[in-house]
């Protein structure tokens, strides 16, 4: 070892640092975690339809509180931000791709409780109200035994959406692609849940299995835009 590495460890050492901390560190080199969260807003930047607010909040969210996310998002693959203060007629579902680097759109419905037309006015952790839940929630594993065949279980991530699994608040299909459209075509606006993050049965199979296992998800809602 020469002279020059020994003296950048000591003065590492010197630091405080525990040896530890320095296994398998390569100077320079970003961790995972950080990786990720940049790749997330990297990515989702190049979505011009996705508001920066929202953006932003996801990644303060991630940067803020690594401890426990590093932990519980199992699926760094893809980040989903559901826009809520785009009305339902809008593709406001954004699916993003972190590792492959692009964002899918699709039309997600709202929770009765937040406004019975095309339009999310409130959101609600409350029992019983029927509204979608804000804020950051993970995307976890199938539920087969669910009234709609199949479902995603959802954990909440926040204070403000502790109720979502007495809620039965769950990521599932619902009505075919012909339903919605006609739905859409009858109403002026799609179809809506009792709370859950509701798709078309086309587009849940679609994405289904690359969501699950721990994603992470974010209603946007408005009372987080300016």
């Amino acid at each position: 070892m020469t002279k020059k590495v020994i003296s950048f460890l000591l003065l590492v050492g010197s630091c405080g640092a525990p040896a530890s901390a320095l296994a398998g560190w390569i100077p320079g080199k970003e961790d995972r975690w950080n990786q990720y969260v940049s790749r997330v807003e990297q990515v989702a930047s190049r979505e011009r339809a996705i508001p920066d607010e929202a953006i932003d909040r996801t990644i303060k969210f991630l940067k803020a509180n690594r401890s426990k996310l590093e932990r519980s998002i199992n699926n760094r693959s893809v980040v989903i931000i559901n826009d809520f203060t785009q009305e339902s007629t809008r593709d406001r579902m954004f699916v993003i791709y972190v590792n492959l680097g692009k964002v899918e759109r699709y039309k997600v419905a709202h929770g009765i409780g937040s406004g019975e037309g095309p339009h999310v006015y409130k959101c609600s952790n409350t029992v019983g109200s029927k509204a979608t839940p804000p804020g950051f929630m993970l995307v976890q594993n199938e539920n087969r035994n669910s009234q709609f065949g199949s479902a995603l279980y959802m954990d909440s991530l926040e204070a403000r959406n502790s109720n979502s699994r007495e809620r039965f608040v769950v990521f599932h299909p619902n009505k075919t692609a012909a339903e919605r459209a006609r739905i859409l075509r009858e109403y002026g606006f799609i179809d809506l849940s009792e709370g859950c993050t509701q798709l078309t049965v086309e587009d849940y199979y679609k994405i289904k299995y690359r969501v699950q296992g721990g994603s992470l998800l974010y209603n946007f809602c408005p009372e987080d835009a300016r």
